[in-house]
């Protein structure tokens, strides 16, 4: 009977170890998430492009972003199949906003600005931008952008981002 308790104990302590947490898939963390870009410079010589790819919750559901602004205008593009949104336009207002239509865990992201060309004088100010990931209404993640002056190949700002 001694043997069978020992036995028994013995058993239950490598199942209790077989069980154990560590080998779970970390749960993920799912925000309400807004990407906000406030632009400065001469933001009006210019042609922006801004897409939202990837917008994950769960383990693969596509979430659509909403264009809150700028309000008059629609996405340029849109892929649904491989969740991609792209607004290209030359831009009246600094500000664009966009925010994710259910809480997600990941997003990917580009912002790109291309001078449209003519001429500038001393006080050309070149294309400036801020851009803010918001979860739950909080700074996630703040980014800053460069435009090239005009002539330069841009350069995107291209981000991936969890959600932690």
């Amino acid at each position: 009977m001694r043997k069978l308790n020992y036995i028994l104990l013995f058993a239950l302590a490598i199942f209790s170890f077989s069980c154990s947490s560590e080998d779970e898939a970390p749960k993920l963390v799912e925000k309400s998430v807004t990407v906000k870009v406030e632009m400065e410079g001469d933001y009006t010589d210019y042609l922006v492009t801004f897409s939202v790819h990837s917008m994950l919750r769960g383990t693969s559901t596509f979430v659509a972003p909403v264009l809150d602004q700028p309000a008059r205008l629609d996405w340029t593009q849109v892929v649904e199949q491989g969740n991609t949104y792209t607004l290209s336009f030359e831009p009246e207002a600094p500000t664009i906003s966009v925010s994710s239509s259910a809480p997600i865990h990941s997003l990917g992201m580009v912002f790109n600005a291309i001078h449209l060309g003519g001429d500038t004088d001393d006080a050309f100010q070149p294309l400036s931008a801020t851009v803010s990931v918001f979860a739950d209404g909080e700074v996630y993640r703040q980014y800053d952008y460069e435009a090239s002056v005009p002539g330069e190949t841009s350069v995107p700002l291209a981000e991936e981002i969890s959600i932690e």
